[in-house]
């Protein structure tokens, strides 16, 4: 009988993954070779007490990364070591100047008549050092003034830009050194970092030769395979349309499994999209051998994120037929003269009457008519079958093409000849049965989805209110899949062009190294910031602070015109920034730093301080601080429970290998080797939000295990022991680092849930852009140049497509970072209250779907014909420029609510349905002359215009303006539930009286 564990899909598929296991290899021997190499006598006299570090090292950045990129992450390490040691040696320089004199020579004097007749002098000397016999206060104060001064700088460093977050930990590391151990020595002692840098190092040369020559992988390889695993994801995307479509509405409710899992291959894709793009700035600066070089693989990157973008905004789909509340009216909003729709019998709250008796008409004329959305899916599935299945096949064909590309760089002969030409010929196949496919249901397919309606489009011609909402939602859906089919063929044409034009591997050599400055600068998440556990500001939030900073004032003053006025200015500028998180968490690491540095220069607690190891603790007090307090619980959770398993692991690893003794060489060096295949395997394959954990469990094995064998075989000052004696000291100063930081947090706290709030706030904003963005697409009425008139009449101009896949990848990806950082400021607890999580959760979600229905949007606007987008304009309700003020208004006071923890007013609860439905009444009618005096053409009768092929796109984007103001009536509730509502005494009353009265 099979069992079931249910292992963790990140467990499953590695354990299955033969390129998973190749990995894991690699970095277990990097890990397992760095310890090794303390065994012998002679080697750990040369690495010295540190020798360990090697071990720590591989454990924090194993070389599973491609060759350039490890080095890049590995250099930030080493930079960082290397910064804080010019520092120290400045710092130990000053310090040496400032000594007194006097008090230096009575105590060598002391010193020297202690040791007068002994036979090892210098080893008294030694101690005396350790022992703090030497201390200074001048000196003292001059490394405490070093030491707080390079954290600061640090700690910004750590904030403002994450991608150095590994630079700032090491550098923070060797300062720490120097100034906790320099004040001892009476003496220049520029050398201490080398018991760091002697053991880095070692792990450096380890890791670059094991990453050359042990399943090599270049990053061209290495993006290749993400691209394959993407076209493979897609077409998952794309084969699951058909279960959708079999599925009952019930079963794409919102939470149902089908609907998770229709979600979470759009999240996936998403972010293996973002992981493609975020690693192509390095792939130029490698030698690679292959088909395909660098620019070969950039050039494929804007029709894959069109790809992308078209297919995430298809399976909008899914989420309508479950959730169709937020498409009211779909039909009425595209012409004045048209017929309406509605979708369901579900009210949503704040519903007027009117909308009301408008969805229970439609309801009962749809049973009526036979024409609800369960009667019309049989019919959807049957004309979109060869459209569906032609555009998988392309994608299946597209990975084929890439995974033979990718794996047959070496291949020679006829046969690897053959086998290409093969699979690009299926590929010209597939593609060819695509556009047949296209054709055919731009032609004939698609007026099968009209049948079922012609009753109906007989009858608004008499009457006005038909219902629609199946034909429109239909639209959706096909004009989804046409849209994802042009895109999908473009990409087709691409890779295929490639593959004619690149038929034989050669060497490609690097081009350069640009754009290290930009990728610095980027704030995206990486390996640094998923090690401790750190929350940066999103880069769509930056946007969003861009797009305001162009046209936001002082109204407390105008811009300064005199020197005088510049300077006081620049220091309202620093005061209002020493207010920031980001300041405030540097000011906070100085101070936990100088509080668990004083007993290091203190005589009387100095030589306590260096015999228990109590640089651990400072250095767990800064590790732990994060810029908000939720990120520090999570991280006191995670660093706490990690010390104490790592400690655990450990001593078992420890005490198998070397029993009660000081370790045998062999039975240690067995020991390690088993212990860290799991631990190698969970540092390289968990998830990113369990990396903190992970890490603080490696970091303690590897002290553990580490210090133990140092201490049995190293003569050293203040031998702490071995095995349980290191493991209880570990967990005690970590305990006290954590201690520490604690109470800075509180003073002030920097609250994580008001950044969650905040965050909500700009990404809301950055929503509000991107909808005016695709709005002036719309309502653009200016002529195409000659140019772009020979390859289309559609609007899909370069001046606005790219920016909006670009925005919509970031936004996408925003979305999931802000629901962990949601999850992890639940860890603040609930001292002045309950935190509504479930509304922000609820936030998140509903922002997520309005980023699917803008998505959808632009997919539309991409293929709408300008002539009809143009001749529809009058008559459209969605672009009605009162309306289009109303939902910015909207969106705007979302965001200033959610800013500034304002109340809502009760009078601004408007539904924009409602609104929409208002001025709609204003829209002129087809024929009539706007004020402007043009004639506007529009088509004779509702059936003429609903059954053209350029009206699926139309609908479609009326469609998704739709879904997007019912996403934004429910934000505006959300927001009125967390931040309040000011009360209009009688105003609900007379609303519903008013609305009774004037409603036919």
């Amino acid at each position: 009988m099979k069992r079931n564990y249910n292992l963790p899909p990140w467990i499953t598929t590695n354990l299955r993954s033969r390129k998973s296991w190749k990995l894991l290899l690699r970095c277990w021997l990097a890990s397992w070779i760095s310890f090794i190499i303390i065994l012998p006598q002679k080697s750990l006299a040369t690495l010295g007490q540190a020798a360990f570090f090697a071990l720590l090292a591989s454990t924090m950045m194993p070389p599973n990364l491609p060759f350039q990129i490890f080095t890049f992450m590995l250099s930030t390490m080493i930079v960082g070591i290397l910064i804080g040691w010019a520092f120290g040696c400045a710092a130990m320089r000053a310090a040496l100047a400032s000594r007194s004199q006097v008090l230096l020579r009575a105590s060598l004097q002391k010193e020297a008549t202690s040791a007068a007749g002994l036979s090892n002098p210098d080893a008294l000397f030694e101690a005396s050092i350790f022992a703090a016999e030497f201390l200074d206060p001048r000196s003292s104060a001059v490394f405490g003034c070093f030491l707080g001064f390079v954290v600061f700088l640090f700690a910004l460093l750590r904030a403002y830009i994450p991608r150095l977050t590994l630079m700032s930990i090491f550098g923070t590391i060797a300062i720490d050194v120097f100034c906790c151990y320099g004040p001892l020595f009476p003496f220049a002692q520029y050398t201490l970092m080398y018991q760091l840098l002697i053991p880095t190092s070692c792990y450096v040369a380890i890791g670059f030769i094991l990453i050359t020559f042990v399943f090599p992988e270049t990053l061209n390889h290495a993006e290749l395979s993400h691209l394959t695993t993407l076209l493979t994801k897609m077409k998952d995307m794309m084969d699951l349309q058909q279960v959708v479509l079999n599925a009952a509405p019930e079963d794409l409710a919102p939470g149902t499994p089908l609907l998770v899992k229709v979600i979470g291959l759009k999240e996936g894709v998403i972010g293996l999209m973002q992981m493609l793009t975020g690693q192509l700035q390095f792939i130029n600066l490698e030698f690679t051998w292959g088909k395909w070089n660098g620019d070969d693989i950039k050039a494929l990157c804007k029709p894959l994120q069109a790809v992308v973008s078209k297919i995430a905004g298809a399976h909008v789909f899914a989420g309508m037929v479950g959730k169709p509340t937020f498409s009211e009216f779909s039909a009425a909003a595209s012409r004045t003269n048209l017929p309406s729709s509605d979708p369901s019998l579900e009210s949503v709250p704040g519903d007027s009457h009117l909308i009301q008796q408008l969805r229970e008409h439609f309801v009962t004329a749809e049973a009526a008519h036979g024409v609800r959305m369960a009667d019309i899916l049989p019919v959807l599935r049957d004309v979109t079958a060869e459209l569906r299945a032609a555009s998988s096949l392309v994608l299946g064909a597209l990975a084929a093409v890439v995974e033979d590309v990718n794996t047959h760089r070496y291949a020679r002969g006829a046969g690897a000849s053959a086998e290409s030409e093969r699979l690009v010929g299926e590929l010209d196949a597939s593609t060819e049965r695509l556009r047949r496919a296209m054709d055919d249901f731009k032609m004939t397919q698609r007026l099968a989805l009209i049948v079922p309606f012609e009753r109906v489009l007989e009858e608004a011609k008499n009457t006005p209110n038909v219902p629609l909402r199946a034909l429109y939602h239909s639209y959706v859906f096909a004009g989804g899949l046409m849209v994802a089919g042009e895109s999908i063929l473009r990409l087709a044409e691409a890779i295929g062009k490639l593959a004619q034009k690149r038929k034989r591997s050669r060497l490609w050599a690097p081009k350069g190294l640009r754009m290290f400055g930009k990728l610095l600068a980027s704030r995206h998440q990486s390996e640094g910031e998923q090690l401790t556990g750190e929350s940066t500001p999103p880069e769509e939030q930056r946007q969003s602070e861009r797009e305001e900073r162009k046209y936001k004032l002082d109204p407390d003053s105008k811009p300064p015109t005199n020197p005088a006025q510049r300077f006081m200015n620049l220091l309202h500028a620093a005061y209002k920034w020493c207010k920031t998180p980001e300041a405030m968490f540097g000011f906070k690491n100085v101070i936990v730093t100088i509080a668990l540095w004083l007993p290091a220069v203190i005589s009387h607690s100095g030589k306590f301080y260096y015999a228990q190891k109590g640089m651990w603790a400072l250095i767990m007090a800064q590790t732990t601080l994060n810029v908000y307090a939720s990120d520090q619980i999570y991280n006191y959770v995670m660093r706490v429970f990690g010390t104490f398993v790592g400690g655990v692991y450990g001593l078992l690893c420890w005490y198998i290998g070397s029993a009660n003794g000081n370790g045998n060489a062999y039975g240690v060096a067995a020991s390690v080797a088993v212990f860290l295949v799991p631990l190698i395997f969970c540092r390289l394959y968990a998830p990113p939000q369990s990396m903190p954990f992970i890490f603080l469990v490696g970091a303690t094995y590897t002290l553990v295990v580490g210090y133990s064998w140092i201490d049995g075989h190293l003569p050293i000052f203040s031998n702490v022991g071995i095995g349980w004696s290191i493991a209880w000291r570990r967990f005690t100063l970590v305990i006290i680092g954590c201690v520490a930081s604690f109470v800075l947090m509180m003073f002030p706290p920097s609250s994580g849930r008001k950044a969650v709030r905040v965050r909500n706030a700009s990404t809301i904003a950055s929503l509000s852009f991107l909808y005016a963005h695709l709005m002036a697409a719309w309502i653009n009425e200016t002529e195409p140049a000659a140019a772009d008139k020979d390859k289309s009449d559609l609007i899909s101009s370069a001046e606005w497509l790219p920016e909006f896949r670009e925005r919509f990848i970031g936004l996408s990806t925003q979305m999931s970072m802000l629901r962990t950082q949601t999850n992890i400021a639940k860890w603040e607890g609930n001292v002045r209250g309950a935190w509504p999580y479930e509304e922000y959760m609820q936030l998140v979600t509903v922002q997520s779907n309005m980023v699917t229905s803008l998505a959808m949007l632009g997919g539309s606007l991409e293929q709408l014909d300008r002539g009809m987008r143009i001749a529809f304009l009058q008559h459209t309700k969605v672009v009605n420029p009162n309306f289009i003020s109303e939902v910015m208004s909207m969106f705007l006071l979302i965001s200033q609510s959610l800013r500034t923890g304002e109340p809502l007013h009760q009078a601004q609860s408007q539904n924009l349905l409602d609104r929409l439905h208002y001025h709609g009444q204003a829209a002129n009618l087809p024929g009539k002359t706007p004020v402007d005096g043009t004639s506007v053409p529009a088509p004779t009768s509702p059936l003429q215009s609903v059954t053209s092929y350029e009206y699926m796109f139309y609908a479609s984007g009326v469609v998704a303006v739709f879904q997007l103001i019912g996403y934004l009536n429910e934000l505006r509730r959300i927001t009125a539930r967390l931040c309040g509502e000011v009360k209009l005494e009688g105003f609900e009353q007379w609303k519903e009286k008013y609305e009774l009265a004037h409603t036919a």
